[in-house]
């Protein structure tokens, strides 16, 4: 699910871009992203928010208009202080950099609760899915171009999008390529996890993390993810 941010930051820019525009024309520019999380934002969300925003003084409405026998379809304008807040939002976004709350990150705390023959097949899994969503990145930006040309609009994805494109499979591979890696290590027991340990480990576990070594390492680990 997309990030309320998200949403408003998106939908904001692409009314003060296209505005004039009605929702159905800004659901169908995100379509043509072909960015990962932009998918995810659907007609109502991109609805509701117009409304929000409109209720807001974000965005007004600029008219109405009916093509064929079509029903009517509200159009919308930024506001001064719509665009304002556009601007703000942008930047706060792109400057701040943000701890990753990855879900498989807390859920991997606890990979010693299943067995070796889990894990890897978990990982192993995890490695095929990214590998896919790698592959289906690679063959968006082969059937795209960054050079806008009439007649050719459904190809042309501007050359900054392709280049986020491009950092997210790289993310993506990094990140296969460690779930393999991790995969193999436990396999050669290089790396022992699973199944959940006993008292005696469990024991251990607690003076370790009782001892003021632990405590100095936590305040390093906090600076870093800010």
């Amino acid at each position: 699910m997309a990030a309320m941010w998200s949403t408003r930051l998106l939908v904001l820019g692409l009314v003060g871009w296209l505005g004039p525009v009605h929702g159905y024309l800004v659901r169908r520019e995100l379509d043509t992203w072909r960015m990962p999380g932009t998918a995810e934002i659907g007609a109502g969300s991109i609805y509701h928010a117009l409304k929000k925003l409109t209720a807001d003084g974000l965005i007004e409405v600029a008219g109405t208009e009916s093509v064929d026998a079509r029903p009517a379809r509200t159009t919308y304008r930024i506001t001064v202080e719509g665009e304002r807040e556009f601007q703000r939002l942008l930047r706060e976004k792109l400057w701040e950099v943000p701890a990753v709350e990855d879900p498989f990150h807390t859920a991997w705390s606890f990979a010693s609760v299943l067995t070796r023959t889990e894990n890897t097949a978990m990982l192993r899994q995890r490695a095929e899915i990214l590998y896919a969503r790698i592959d289906a990145a690679t063959a968006a930006l082969a059937a795209t171009t960054g050079e806008y040309a009439e007649g050719r609009e459904h190809l042309y994805m501007p050359p900054h999008a392709r280049a986020l494109l491009k950092r997210q499979a790289d993310l993506w591979l990094v990140d296969a390529e460690w779930c393999e890696r991790t995969a193999e290590r436990i396999e050669s027991g290089e790396l022992e996890v699973g199944p959940e340990p006993g008292r005696e480990e469990a024991a251990r576990w607690r003076e370790a993390i009782a001892s003021p070594q632990a405590a100095e390492a936590a305040e390093v680990w906090g600076r870093i993810l800010g």
